[in-house]
């Protein structure tokens, strides 16, 4: 029997995918989270209720595990994703040598975004940590694009940063990726892997506006700045290494038919 794969973060957007993934491939997900277990949470997944950053139950969710797929993340205080990692990573390997997967951002290292600057501090962490690993870096997700043109799309005239493309993965995508890493030998930095198209974000604007029926302008706006210079280079996006295959069209197509 295959010992159980731990998903930390395994409540979050990317944490549930995974876990789904995980089951739909009969593989036995181990959920690490903050929160207990509620209603709406699976009932053959396993779960531990623990903290990364204060340690508590940690040993309990890694304890005789194979892999595990590292999704737990805090964009409001990275810091804190920077010790839950180390105490994550010293707690494995107390009790042996599970595979690490980190899903990463493509980019991270040539964006000039303070939250960046962490993330490329936890891939140092992995790499160095001592545990067998692997770093996946994905695109922007379809969620973070419709949050993008949604909140642009609540004025007449939709102001948008001009010169930007987008190369958007479904949450799904992902997790199979990550999932195929997990169940895999560590390959390290794992190849790029982004959405099936790369489009402007005034395209992606006008399919959220068809898709919502909504009667909207699209305006570019010049954003100076190195953060938008990276962007307008296209640091975000890896077109030769296209692993997703939901469309953002898709994707809304999929949100509206839930009432999004």
């Amino acid at each position: 029997m295959t010992r159980p794969i731990l998903v930390t973060g395994g409540t979050g957007t990317l944490g549930r995918a995974v876990v789904a993934e995980l089951l739909d491939r009969h593989r036995q997900p181990r959920v690490l989270s903050r929160r207990p277990r509620n209603s709406a949470d699976p009932t053959s997944a396993q779960w531990v209720t623990g903290d990364l950053v204060s340690g508590e139950f940690v040993a309990d969710a890694v304890a005789d595990v194979d892999s595990i797929i590292h999704c737990a993340t805090d964009y409001r205080h990275m810091d804190n994703d920077v010790r839950g990692t180390r105490r994550l990573i010293d707690t494995a390997l107390l009790g042996g040598s599970p595979h690490l997967v980190y899903p990463s951002i493509v980019g991270v290292d040539r964006i000039p975004l303070k939250m960046y600057r962490f993330k490329v501090g936890i891939e140092e962490l992995v790499q160095r940590g001592g545990l067998p690993w692997s770093v996946q870096r994905l695109t922007q997700f379809h969620d973070l694009v419709l949050t993008i043109v949604r909140n642009a799309g609540r004025f007449p005239l939709m102001p948008l940063p001009s010169g930007l493309q987008f190369q958007p993965i479904d949450t799904p995508d992902a997790a199979r990726r990550l999932v195929d890493l997990a169940i895999a030998a560590p390959s390290g930095r794992a190849p790029d892997a982004g959405g099936p198209l790369v489009q402007t974000v005034e395209d992606l604007a006008q399919q959220w506006s068809a898709a919502a029926g909504k009667k909207r302008r699209i305006v570019g706006v010049p954003v100076p700045g190195k953060v938008m210079r990276a962007y307008r280079q296209g640091w975000n996006l890896t077109p030769d290494n296209e692993v997703g295959t939901v469309t953002f069209e898709e994707f809304l197509a999929r949100v509206i038919r839930r009432g999004g």
